[in-house]
């Protein structure tokens, strides 16, 4: 695991819910965790307990429902429900009290408490709502401001013969720095490798979409980066004036992989690249990212359900269960002492290549009526060692830690 302890994204309290007619699906609940800058953080659980969901919320292809998330130390995502929630219960605390208070003067002063509770909690809802829209324009401000700083030096001391080029050169990043976004410099790998590629489109237009998006003109430089990128992911330049149909899955995954890289990102979110693949071609899928991050310095979130994949790939793993973070640890430490019950069911899912052991191997049953009592004392997150959190009440925690003893 890289010792870079700078946090590059920060996921504080996410909840991501849905609306199903009159009642809600709790997709996400209550979730946080942070991601190294140079780190692989695993994600796993099973299909359904809102891995790519999390993804998902964090690259704002949702707008999430509460918490915040943190990139580079700047708020790209905030949900304003648990500020209407903190107003709600201020409003029925004060009435409940009004009703039993008839001291004048105490009653004024619960009323001046209650206001300054709810002018608080509007404060938060409208910063909230500002840095979920306004985020990449406060970011473009900074890049235009860095760019001048950059360039316009570098205009004074030329001389009439390089000031052209530079002066062109400058424009050009200049217009780049007024249409980019911060994040953008989050990519995702899709699950799919075939929806996630549009059929109309050849793999030259499907790689440079983000770079046009972003501004680039110069049709020279968008092809040498495309066949760069191409080269890169193991495929050729010939590849590029073809559609996606006429690729193998494997392949397509590759094409998927080069249109995140050529954004030149600083974090991937990898949702479960290589679930849809052969075995074979998910050993080189795997292969490329990490020789990938190791050339380009990348941060992983690598989002899966298959956990001798994660083992192999991770720096840290996260244990998702039915939208609850419910363990996390590095990698070593997770398989070496697993405590929560449904990661030790998750872990004797895992097939060896060994009959005997196969033979032997005794699947655990994760049945969370059955493993937990949380009717008088409810559960949260705990540090039981450092960097080992887990999910559970105050009883659970004594019992986790005799067992680790």
């Amino acid at each position: 695991m890289p010792n870079n302890e700078e946090v590059l994204l920060k996921v504080d309290h996410l909840c991501q819910y849905f609306k199903m007619g009159s009642s809600e699906l709790k997709a996400v609940d209550d979730v946080s965790f942070d991601i190294k800058k140079g780190e692989v953080f695993g994600l796993v659980g099973e299909s359904g307990c809102g891995k790519t969901t999390t993804g998902r919320s964090i690259i704002k292809i949702y707008d999430i429902t509460s918490g915040d998330i943190f990139f580079k130390g700047i708020r790209i995502g905030a949900g304003v429900r648990s500020y209407k929630n903190k107003k709600r219960e201020a409003k029925k605390e004060y009435l409940e009290n009004k009703s039993k208070e008839t001291d004048p003067a105490k009653l004024a002063a619960m009323k001046q408490e209650y206001k300054a509770v709810v002018s608080e909690q509007n404060k938060q809802i409208k910063a909230a709502k500002h840095d979920q829209k306004k985020c990449d324009k406060e970011y473009q401000k900074k890049r235009v401001v860095e760019v001048k700083e950059q360039y316009l030096p570098m205009i004074e001391k030329a001389s009439e013969s390089e000031k052209s080029s530079i002066r062109k050169e400058y424009n050009n990043e200049l217009r780049k720095a007024k249409k980019t976004k911060l994040v953008t410099q989050i990519q995702m790998i899709f699950q799919d490798p075939i929806a996630s590629l549009d059929p109309r489109m050849t793999v030259r237009e499907i790689i440079s979409e983000g770079l046009i998006i972003q501004g680039e003109r110069n049709k020279e430089v968008i092809n040498k980066k495309v066949y760069e990128m191409l080269e890169l992911v193991g495929l050729v330049r010939e590849h590029a004036s073809r559609y996606p149909h006429e690729f193998s899955g494997g392949q397509r995954q590759r094409i998927g992989v080069a249109r995140s890289i050529i954004m030149n990102p600083e974090l991937i979110i990898a949702d479960e690249p290589v679930s849809a693949l052969d075995v074979s071609i998910q050993a080189q899928v795997i292969n490329l990212l990490n020789d990938l991050r190791k050339q380009f310095g990348l941060t992983i979130m690598f989002i899966a359900h298959d956990l001798s994949v994660v083992k192999y790939f991770s720096d840290r793993i996260g244990v998702m269960y039915f939208g609850k973070m419910v363990e996390l640890a590095t990698s070593e430490e997770l398989f070496k002492n697993p405590l929560h019950p449904y990661t030790k069911s998750l872990l004797s899912a895992i097939p060896l290549p060994d009959p005997d052991y196969e033979k032997q191997r005794k699947r655990i049953v994760y049945n969370p009526l059955e493993s937990h009592d949380y009717s008088v004392s409810k559960p949260s997150m705990h540090e039981i060692t450092p960097g080992h959190l887990i999910y559970c009440n105050d009883e659970e925690l004594e019992k986790y830690r005799t067992e680790l003893k």
